[in-house]
C-alpha cells in the first residue's frame, strides 16, 4: 500500500478513537459553560442578555480547528513519542489544575505537570510498591513527556494569534469592584478554544515507509507509525476596565506571542535533549504566567475607561439588534445630549427620549474625543433606552468580583456574581429598591473619578426591554426601573426628595 493511502487510513483510525473518548467533548463543553456563565452574569447584572451561545461556539470552534491543523502539520515532520496513555495523563492533570484556577486547564500547565511527574517518578524504584502504584508508574513511563511539551509549546504562539484576531465575539460586559470599592465597568474575554490534534507517533506494527524521517524520532526504535488524536484546550480569561475588548486582545497578545515562541523553542529542546526536560517543564507554564503578569501590571496601572464623565454618560455595551446598535453607538462612547437635552443621569436620558417619541438625535463623544451625531426615527415596541447599557453608578448591586475562578464556578448551579457589600438589602418581597435622589449627580461623578481598575470590569444596565410598569411608575419585579417607569407614567411618581422613583429604582430579584 502506498504511504499516503496508509496515512489516510491511520488518520481515520485516529479520529475515530478520539471521538470515542470523552476529552474532545469536555473541551467543547468548557466553551459552552463559559458562554452560559456570561449569560447568567448578564441577566443578573443588566437584566438583559447580550451573549448568544451559538455565536460563541461559531467563534471558538473554527479558530481552534485551524490551530489544530497547523500544529498537527508541524508535528508530522517533527514527530512525538506519545500514546493513548499520554492523552489520559494530560487531561487528568489539566482538570485537576483547573480546580485551582480556570486558566490552568490550558495545555501548557498540564504538559508541564506531567513532564515533571515523569521525571520525578524515574528517580525511584517502584518494584516493592502496591500493584496499582506500579501500574500508574508504568503508564507514566510508557511515553515521552517531551512530546507533550513540544505540542504545548507550539500551541502558545497560536493562542496569541487567536487572541489577537478571533476573540472579538468571545467578549462580554461585567461589573467589578474597583480599587476603592466603587463599581467600575469593563469587559471579560473568554478566550478559550478547543483544539483537536492529529499527531504522527511511532507504533509497533509495520507500515509503509514515510518519504521523510521525523526530526525527533529514533529510527532504530520505531518499527512503524500511526496517528493519535489528541484534543486539548488552550486560552485564558482576560478582563479589562481600561480598554475596548479588541484593543485589550491586541495588547495582551504581544507578550503572549513572544513568550510563546520561547516556550516552543523550549519544547523542541526538550524533545531533542533529555537533560533539559525538567527546565522545559518549568519554563512552559512559567512563560505563560509571565505574559499574564505583564498584562495584569499594565492593566492595573491604567485608569478605568468605563466611568461616567461630567459631560455625559459612558456607554459600556449595546444590545445586539437594538436601536442603539442601528444608530452605530459603540462601547466606550459618551452620550452627551439626546434631542437637545443634556444627559447627566439616567433620568436625563429618559427625558430626552420622551421629548420626541418619534425621533431621536444623539450627540456623542467618540473614542478619539470628537463630537459626532447619530439620529434615526423611533418606532413602536422599541427598547425605551435604545438598548444602551451604561457604565455603573454607586448603587450597582451586583459584581463578579469575588466569584469563583475555577472549573467549579462554571457549573450551572454556581453563582458567577455576588452582591456588593455597599448595596442595600431589598424589601421582603424580593425587590431591592435604591433611590437616586439629590445625590444622583454626585454619585455618578464619584464613579467616574474612581482611580485605578484591576483586570475585572463593571457596569450598570439601562433598560433593555419593554415592560409594563406598575401604577405610580414603580417597576415590576426583575425589570429595570427606567424601563418600567416609562410605561407607568411620565417619569413615575415623585418621592419625598423630589427624585422620580420610576427612573431611579434599580430592582433586583432575591437569590433563592
Amino acid at each position: 500500500m502506498e504511504w499516503w493511502l496508509e496515512w489516510l487510513v491511520q488518520a481515520g483510525y485516529g479520529i475515530v478513537r478520539a471521538l470515542l473518548q470523552p476529552f474532545g467533548y469536555i473541551a467543547v463543553l468548557l466553551v459552552l459553560l463559559l458562554a452560559f456563565r456570561q449569560i447568567r452574569t448578564e441577566r443578573r447584572l443588566f437584566h438583559a442578555r447580550l451573549t448568544a451561545w451559538p455565536g460563541r461556539m461559531l467563534a471558538a470552534l473554527p479558530a481552534g480547528l485551524m490551530a489544530g491543523v497547523i500544529v498537527s502539520a508541524a508535528v508530522q515532520f517533527l514527530g512525538v513519542d506519545l500514546n493513548a496513555e499520554a492523552v489520559i495523563w494530560l487531561w487528568c492533570a489539566s482538570l485537576l489544575l483547573g480546580l485551582v484556577r480556570l486558566r490552568f486547564v490550558s495545555a501548557a500547565y498540564g504538559a508541564g505537570l506531567v513532564a515533571f511527574l515523569q521525571w520525578a517518578a524515574g528517580w525511584f524504584d517502584w518494584s516493592g510498591a502496591p500493584e496499582w502504584v506500579r501500574r500508574l508508574t508504568a503508564s507514566l513511563a510508557s511515553f515521552d513527556a517531551a512530546g507533550l511539551l513540544l505540542v504545548a509549546g507550539l500551541l502558545l504562539p497560536l493562542e496569541a494569534l487567536m487572541l489577537r484576531f478571533f476573540s472579538r465575539r468571545l467578549a462580554g460586559p461585567v461589573i467589578v469592584d474597583g480599587k476603592r470599592g466603587r463599581p467600575i465597568g469593563g469587559w471579560r474575554i473568554d478566550a478559550v478554544w478547543p483544539v483537536p490534534l492529529l499527531l504522527l507517533v511511532p507504533a509497533d506494527a509495520s507500515s509503509p515507509a514515510l518519504p521523510w524521517t521525523p526530526l525527533f524520532w529514533n529510527a532504530d526504535d520505531a518499527a512503524g507509525w500511526a496517528m493519535l488524536g489528541l484534543p486539548v484546550v488552550v486560552g485564558s480569561v482576560w478582563r479589562t476596565t481600561s480598554l475596548l475588548p479588541a484593543a485589550k486582545a491586541a495588547r495582551a497578545a504581544k507578550p503572549l506571542l513572544w513568550t510563546g515562541l520561547i516556550a516552543a523553542a523550549a519544547g523542541a529542546a526538550a524533545s531533542r535533549w533529555e537533560l533539559v526536560l525538567t527546565a522545559a517543564a518549568a519554563a512552559l507554564p512559567a512563560l505563560r504566567e509571565i505574559a499574564l503578569w505583564l498584562e495584569r501590571t499594565r492593566e492595573a496601572a491604567s485608569a478605568p475607561l468605563y466611568a461616567h464623565e461630567s459631560g455625559g454618560l459612558r456607554v459600556l455595551a449595546v444590545l445586539p439588534g437594538s436601536a442603539g446598535a442601528q444608530l452605530g453607538i459603540e462601547p466606550g462612547e459618551v452620550v452627551r445630549k439626546v434631542n437637545g437635552v443634556a444627559v447627566r443621569s439616567p433620568e436625563d436620558l429618559y427625558d430626552g427620549l420622551a421629548a420626541n417619541p418619534a425621533f431621536c438625535k444623539i450627540e456623542l463623544l467618540n473614542h478619539e474625543g470628537h463630537v459626532r451625531f447619530a439620529q434615526r426615527a423611533r418606532y413602536e415596541n422599541e427598547h425605551h433606552q435604545l438598548g444602551l447599557i451604561m457604565a455603573p453608578f454607586e448603587d450597582a448591586s451586583w459584581t463578579v468580583s469575588g466569584a469563583s475562578r475555577t472549573l467549579i464556578g462554571l457549573l450551572p448551579w454556581s453563582r458567577p456574581y455576588r452582591r456588593r457589600k455597599a448595596a442595600s438589602a431589598g424589601p421582603a418581597d424580593g425587590i431591592a429598591v435604591q433611590t437616586e435622589a439629590a445625590a444622583g449627580h454626585s454619585s455618578g461623578e464619584a464613579a467616574g473619578s474612581a482611580a485605578g481598575g484591576d483586570e475585572d470590569a463593571a457596569s450598570l444596565a439601562l433598560p433593555a426591554a419593554e415592560t409594563g410598569g406598575a401604577p405610580g411608575g414603580m417597576p415590576a419585579p426583575g425589570l429595570h426601573a427606567a424601563q418600567a417607569g416609562g410605561e407607568g407614567g411620565n417619569g413615575g411618581a415623585r418621592g419625598p426628595d423630589g427624585a422620580r422613583e420610576g427612573a431611579a429604582v434599580v430592582p433586583q430579584t432575591k437569590d433563592r
